[in-house]
């Protein structure tokens, strides 16, 4: 586990986000105000004997719902978020150490802020 609080800036401030919550899958840390959380939940991919995982790591912010509320339109908590997915085989880990590194920089390069609002608006 990570530590506990854990600390992220966000936006160029400290953010404290003590662990709320450990299950077999994965932790959960958020601000003492719900409005941001932190998470890493495993997911097993096939059978146990495949051995492939994958990891998501998650940021998440929590925003008002910025409808207006009425009894047609009921009130929503609005989520953004940011997260990375690591695949490996959880058997043998065999070139992560290698691969995992240029992969994420591979891709954190090719999401500029251009292709990043295409794939926000919707693009595939």
């Amino acid at each position: 586990m990570l530590t506990d609080p854990l600390s992220v800036t966000y936006d160029g401030n400290s953010l404290s986000l003590p662990r709320v919550g450990v299950t077999g899958a994965g932790t959960r840390y958020a601000t003492s105000d719900g409005l941001f959380e932190f998470s890493i939940r495993t997911v097993n991919f096939g059978s146990a004997a495949d051995g492939t995982s994958r990891v998501d790591v998650m940021f998440t912010r929590k925003l008002p719902d910025p409808t207006p509320s009425n009894a047609f339109d009921a009130y929503r908590d609005i989520r953004n978020g940011f997260g990375l997915s690591y695949v490996f085989d959880s058997l043998t880990r065999a070139e992560t150490s290698v691969d995992i590194p240029r992969l994420r920089t591979a891709v954190l390069a090719l999401i500029d802020s251009t292709l990043q609002g295409r794939i926000i608006a919707g693009e595939r």
